[in-house]
């Protein structure tokens, strides 16, 4: 398990040929490309090639990757939302923190 949250990105331009860009690998975005052709295949809908940088591939990993992105950044500027409570073998209450690490990987303005 990673210690920050990546959302995902695409190297510039397609033309890699069969090769899932690299800043879109293991990334949030490829784990909601990957539960989105899970969903297809479940309804035996048509699904689509994951080991490709063509230009269909492409402009779908636009989309996920806006939704990674939306949601490590909501994440980023809601983090008092989370509150971690609980006892300590005392019986003593335990309040922490939490730290949202996006690693320098959300896009700049959003």
């Amino acid at each position: 398990m990673g210690s920050e949250l990546n959302p995902g990105n695409m190297q510039a331009g397609p033309g890699l040929g069969h090769q899932i860009p690299s800043d879109f690998e293991s990334t949030m975005a490829s784990a909601i490309e990957n539960a989105f052709l899970q969903l297809l295949q479940q309804d035996s809908m048509k699904g689509f090639a994951v080991d490709t940088n063509s230009r269909d591939a492409r402009d779908r990993r636009r989309l996920m990757i806006a939704i990674a992105q939306g949601v490590v950044r909501h994440l980023v500027d809601n983090v008092g939302a989370f509150q971690v409570t609980g006892t300590d073998s005392a019986g003593q209450p335990i309040h922490a923190t939490v730290s949202i690490n996006p690693g320098g990987t959300l896009f700049s303005g959003i």
